[in-house]
């Protein structure tokens, strides 16, 4: 007989943008349920790599990132793992927009803010001034 491998999946929780640090990376509230919290949690976003604050276009991807998040939006994190710079986590991002569900990284993407990145090898920039995804 032969057992099937588990495949870890990703963890899920509801959470609150407390700030926007940059276009990559947001601070939460973790919502753990039975009235217990978390926070700030430092939650980088997994799938996409954008500008840092230094460089140039930094500064306006994080602002546009801001307004899509302000403080109080609610969130659902998909965990993925421990990201190497604890306490911070690796997550998929669902945020709203007029009334539904969308995923952050995708949108981030189509719009220029952010490139596809996996985390492996040398981290992508997306050009400045942005372009749009074709």
């Amino acid at each position: 007989m032969t057992v099937p491998v588990a495949i870890p999946s990703p963890f899920r929780y509801n959470a609150t943008v407390i700030e926007v640090h940059d276009i990559d990376t947001v601070i939460c509230r973790i919502d753990w349920g039975f009235r217990r919290h978390d926070d700030p949690i430092p939650v980088r976003l997994l799938g996409g790599a954008g500008r840092e604050l230094s460089e140039p276009g930094g500064e306006e991807a994080a602002a546009h990132l801001a307004r899509l998040l302000p403080p109080g939006t609610p969130v659902v994190l998909h965990t993925a793992k421990p990201d190497k710079y604890a306490p911070r986590w690796l997550a998929s991002v669902a945020y709203p927009l007029n009334g539904q569900p969308r995923d952050l990284v995708a949108d981030l993407i189509a719009d220029g803010w952010l490139v596809h990145w996996n985390g492996r090898g040398a981290q992508p920039k997306p050009p400045w001034p942005r372009e749009m995804a074709a």
